[in-house]
C-alpha cells in the first residue's frame, strides 16, 4: 500500500543510512517496526517526529510533506553541511572494548553540523556512536541504547553522563567533580557509587561525554 509520502520516506532511509531502515530506526529514536511501516504506507509519522528527523538532517521539510520543492533546493546536502559520525563496535559498559582509535567502525551515520551545534552544542569531528549494555544507568539509559559521545570532553568540569575507560572496558557512568575526586555514579540506585581518586585515576580515564541517546520505542 504505497503511497508518494512513503515512497518519499524511503528516500531519506536511502540516503541517510543506505536502505537500512534498522539503522535509520536506531539514529531517529524509533523502532524498526515503525519504520517499516512507514516506508510500506501503513502508518504516518507524528509532526512531533517529522520535525525531530528535520532537526537532524535540516531536509527540505516541504518536499517531504508535499513532493513539492522549495525555490528548487536539491535533495540532500553537500559535504559542507553534513558530519559523518562513525558508529564503533564497542559497548559501554563493565568488561567490553576501549576506544583507542582502532575500533572497527560498523557504519556511519550522516548529520547536520547546525544541529550538532544548536541543540547538542558539539562541533568538530569527535564525535562518535557506541551502544549501552546493562542496566546500571536505568532510568537514564536503557539497554541497547545508542548514544552519541564526544570524544574531546575528557575533562568533566560539570556533572554528566560520560563513558570512563577503565582496566574491565567501558563503563557508562555520571560523574560528579568534588575538589580532589571524582563520583561516579549509576543511576540504577541497585549500583553503589565509588570514587576517582589519585590513587586510582591511572586505571580511570575519560573518554568522552555522552550529549544524545536514541532508542527504539
Amino acid at each position: 500500500m504505497s503511497s508518494a509520502f512513503s515512497r518519499r520516506f524511503v528516500e531519506l532511509v536511502e540516503q541517510y543510512s543506505g536502505g537500512n531502515k534498522r539503522q535509520f530506526a536506531e539514529l531517529t529514536g524509533k523502532s524498526p517496526s515503525h519504520i517499516y511501516r512507514i516506508c510500506r504506507g501503513l502508518s504516518r509519522p507524528s509532526m512531533a517526529y517529522l520535525e525531530h528527523i528535520h532537526g537532524l538532517f535540516a531536509l527540505d521539510f516541504n518536499w517531504l510533506l508535499t513532493g513539492e520543492r522549495v525555490l528548487d533546493i536539491p535533495f540532500g546536502h553537500n559535504g559542507d553541511d553534513l558530519l559523518l559520525v562513525p558508529k564503533l563496535d564497542i559497548e559501554a559498559s563493565a568488561g567490553f572494548g576501549a576506544i583507542n582509535g582502532a575500533e572497527e567502525v560498523t557504519e556511519q551515520f550522516a548529520l547536520n553540523k547546525r544541529w550538532l551545534s544548536s541543540q547538542l552544542g558539539v562541533h568538530g569531528e569527535s564525535l562518535a556512536f557506541v551502544s549501552v549494555r546493562g542496566d546500571s544507568m536505568l532510568p537514564t539509559l536503557h539497554h541497547g541504547d545508542m548514544v552519541l559521545v564526544d570524544l574531546s570532553q575528557q575533562q568533566p568540569g560539570n556533572e554528566g553522563v560520560y563513558v570512563l575507560q577503565t582496566q574491565d572496558g567501558l563503563m557508562a557512568k555520571r560523574l560528579k567533580q568534588k575538589p580532589d575526586h571524582l563520583i561516579v555514579i549509576s543511576d540504577n540506585l541497585d549500583y553503589p557509587q565509588w570514587k576517582i581518586t589519585e590513587e586510582n585515576v591511572e586505571q580511570h580515564s575519560v573518554a568522552g561525554r555522552i550529549v544524545w541517546c536514541g532508542r527504539n520505542v
